[in-house]
């Protein structure tokens, strides 16, 4: 299903259809018009595109405006109708909204009202397009366009889930934020949304960590001056660049609170001013934030605006980090050795079947990046037969926890028994592996068996 932004705009009358057009342009600049002045041409060309809403003259030769409201709604329902006549009769206007149209309004010169209207109605039909998209998505299990996501090497379920989330909303006109931990895919993710919606379109990707307000504003809208001798010179801002293609902010959490005012317009208004113009140019790009951060944190702490935040998250896509991606890491091991091999010249050496077990427990605080640098330092060190583990071993030792001398069991003025001691501890040990055998097993440093028959001892 394409984007909710087509109207046609139906009247016999073609100097209001002219006018009418041209305001709709520049007070809903994200829509794209079409203009037909004969009613029996219109079912056809609802056949022909895509039209999401549909403006109606009633009084016209050949179809009246209340046979094309029946006809347009039994045909197709998921087509809005606003109708706007020269006919101001109460009757009128209540049997076409029982008819099905959206609204009613009466032609005068200040359309302002009718604009937002317009807005509201391709809002509701992009947000009923966007339910049917994701509900057929994820009955189906499957993915429409798998090869958007051959930069993400992944078997785990929960990532697969969030590209078939991914794919049903990427057509969306609302916002994407991806939220992730450093070095979860974040920026790959993007990529896989330019390939989704607009693959033939520009990407542009602006890095927000350490941007200054009036840095962002020039970076974003670009600039217009006028030299002193009237000659102008322009700057072109990425919205300018981007066009229809796929703008990604990253570390959106970073951007300063003065500059996420004028994002807030961006995504209300679907337009923006050049610094030095006052006039407004349309934004027809898709949006894909992403951030590290905590967003509702900084939200609650007055770091990041409310109204950019609800707006940010119209779609959110959570990526793991790599502690919970256990089944992709001898995948990932292997892709990393593969590109190491090729980026130092070197011959490939093979993966210990035993590696990714061992690295099992490891938490992977630097996510895809450490492991990457891992793997890079192992094959350098590696002699092209099999995989140097060294770099893999010094992390997990650096990683465990120091002991800290301020850490002593304080025992009671009289001592407890051995028995009593074991009880205690075999009790913690549950309640920290939310009853586990298995798990608490490991943390005491016995067998699993042995700590059945301690608790069947206890019973």
């Amino acid at each position: 299903m394409k984007l909710a932004r087509n109207i046609l705009l139906v009247d016999d009358e073609a100097s209001w259809l002219r006018t009418l057009s041209i305001t709709l342009n520049r007070l809903v600049p994200e829509a794209k018009i079409d203009t037909c002045v004969d009613s029996r041409q219109v079912m056809n060309r609802l056949e022909v595109s895509d039209y999401a809403l549909v403006l109606l003259d009633l009084t016209m030769p050949f179809h009246s405006g209340e046979e094309l409201l029946d006809m347009i709604r039994n045909a197709f329902p998921n087509t809005r109708v606003i109708i706007v006549t020269g006919v101001n009769e109460v009757d009128t206007a209540v049997r076409c909204i029982k008819h099905g149209a959206y609204d009613y309004f009466i032609k005068t010169d200040n359309v302002d009202d009718l604009a937002r209207t317009v807005r509201r109605a391709l809002e509701v039909v992009g947000l009923e397009r966007n339910y049917l998209r994701i509900k057929e998505s994820f009955l189906s299990k499957t993915l429409s366009q798998p090869e958007a996501f051959n930069n993400i090497l992944t078997c785990e379920p929960a990532l697969i889930d969030q590209f078939r989330y991914f794919e049903a909303v990427a057509p969306s006109p609302e916002p994407i934020l991806i939220q992730g931990e450093s070095g979860t895919g974040k920026d790959e993710f993007a990529k896989s949304g330019h390939l989704l919606c607009c693959p033939d379109a520009p990407f542009v990707n602006v890095n927000l960590v350490g941007i200054s307000t009036s840095a962002f504003e020039l970076q974003l809208f670009g600039q217009i001056k006028t030299l002193d001798n009237g000659q102008v010179s322009a700057q072109a801002g990425v919205l300018h660049q981007v066009q229809s293609g796929l703008l990604y902010l990253n570390e959106i959490g970073d951007l300063p609170i003065e500059a996420q005012a004028k994002l807030v317009d961006v995504i209300e208004h679907k337009q923006y001013y050049p610094i030095g113009s006052d006039k407004a140019y349309p934004v027809l790009c898709k949006i894909i934030t992403s951030t590290q951060h905590d967003l509702l944190a900084l939200s609650k702490s007055g770091k990041f605006r409310n109204d950019l935040l609800y707006r940010l998250r119209s779609h959110t896509i959570k990526l793991p980090p790599l502690r919970q991606r256990r089944l992709d890491l001898f995948m990932l091991i292997n892709h990393f050795i593969t590109l190491a091999a090729d980026e130092m010249n070197l011959s490939r050496p093979q993966q210990p079947s035993s590696l990714a077990a061992q690295l099992a427990e490891y938490e992977f605080p630097g996510n895809l990046h450490e492991l990457k640098g891992m793997v890079f330092d192992a094959v350098s060190r590696s002699d092209g037969i099999q995989l140097n583990i060294t770099p893999f071993m010094e992390a997990i030792n650096l990683n465990k926890v120091a002991p800290d001398d301020k850490c002593q069991l304080v025992f009671p003025k009289e001592l407890p028994t051995l028995a009593q001691m074991g009880d205690a501890l075999i009790n913690e040990a549950m309640s920290r592996t939310a009853n586990s055998q298995t798990a608490a097993a490991r943390m005491l440093g016995i067998s699993q068996s042995a700590l059945s028959r301690r608790l069947k001892q206890e019973k």
